[in-house]
């Protein structure tokens, strides 16, 4: 190299040094927020308006919910949340009980701490339910709201569980025999014993392809990310794959979203009979007409952003592209 190609190559260098890197991965943080409730865990990837993620369950991890939506932290910063007795959040204290109405103060306690003015909300599954009960309570501090796969009340939680009930005693009637023989004994459906025959049948609900479940690895193998029966058995009751008890039985997000005006998008998969596109329509109507649309994803179950990730994920990135919700000052 000749004197004259080496001083230019001196001088580019610093530039060069700002280039962005074709590999570069979003920068990641992680952090807690302390609440009267206890401490709830958060990780924020990557940089951009917030889009804050509500898992399912009740009793899933943010984990959940990952690698799929770390690919949105391109654009936005990815708010990552375990809800309060979730993944690496503090346990409820004692003589407290889950509900959709609790975890929804989870999410406004996270906004308020990271300064948020506001935040685009993405609620799957069990996760639509408190992302609702927000959406009703705190408006003015959404942009845009997503519903996953979700329910609305008591009702479509009900659905839920006799859908399921029905797969198992058509498709799984040894199965079904064995699990009725343990209710004539007066075991409940969250019994560790129902629980283990139960899972293995009704797993294969959550996917259309099969082959998508056996290629999908968890993200963390920490014991502190598996799901927690416990939440899920108090939020829903002891015999919850059966009736709904617990603090669902009194639930119905839709009375309150009548004058919600938050652009919301609700996403099904053709077939789901967990969350099936029936109640995605019932969810729409319960908003004011014209604020809520429904996509159907024609080639999944309950998880269409892990099915039919490309066509999912460019739905979702040109809604949250749209324009937002009209910027009002809290009353």
């Amino acid at each position: 190299m000749n004197l004259f190609a080496l001083a230019r190559l001196l001088l580019l260098l610093p530039l060069i040094a700002l280039l962005p890197s074709a590999h570069a991965q979003p920068a990641v943080r992680t952090g807690t927020v302390d609440t009267e409730d206890g401490r709830l865990y958060y990780e924020l990837h990557g940089d951009g308006p917030p889009l804050v993620l509500v898992a399912g369950g009740p009793g899933a991890p943010r984990t959940s919910l990952r690698p799929e939506f770390d690919q949105l932290a391109d654009r936005y910063t990815v708010v990552y949340l375990d809800n309060i007795g979730r993944g690496r959040s503090s346990d409820l204290p004692a003589g407290r009980h889950h509900s959709p109405e609790r975890d929804a103060l989870d999410i406004e306690r996270l906004r308020q701490a990271l300064g948020f003015e506001r935040i685009a909300l993405l609620g799957h599954s069990y996760g639509g339910y408190p992302v609702l009960v927000y959406a009703g309570r705190f408006p003015q501090r959404l942009s845009h709201l997503v519903i996953s796969s979700s329910g609305h009340s008591a009702d479509s939680w009900q659905r839920n569980i006799d859908n399921v009930n029905r797969f198992v005693e058509n498709q799984y009637p040894e199965v079904w025999q064995q699990l009725q023989a343990m209710r004539q004994r007066g075991v409940r459906s969250c019994a560790p014993e129902y629980q283990a025959l139960y899972g293995e049948p009704i797993g294969q609900l959550y996917w259309h392809d099969p082959a998508k479940a056996e290629a999908r690895k968890p993200v963390s193998t920490d014991p502190r990310d598996k799901p927690r029966q416990a939440v899920y058995c108090d939020m829903i009751g002891d015999d919850a794959e059966v009736v709904v008890g617990g603090a669902m039985a009194r639930f119905d997000a839709r009375p309150a979203l009548a004058k919600v005006k938050v652009p919301t998008l609700i996403t099904a998969g053709r077939y789901d009979p967990v969350c099936p596109p029936v109640v995605a329509f019932q969810i729409r109507d319960a908003f004011p007409a014209g604020v809520a649309k429904v996509r159907v994803f024609e080639h999944s179950s309950h998880r269409p952003w892990a099915e039919e990730g490309s066509v999912y994920f460019e739905a979702l990135r040109a809604f949250l592209a749209a324009p937002a919700a009209p910027n009002k000052t809290p009353g």
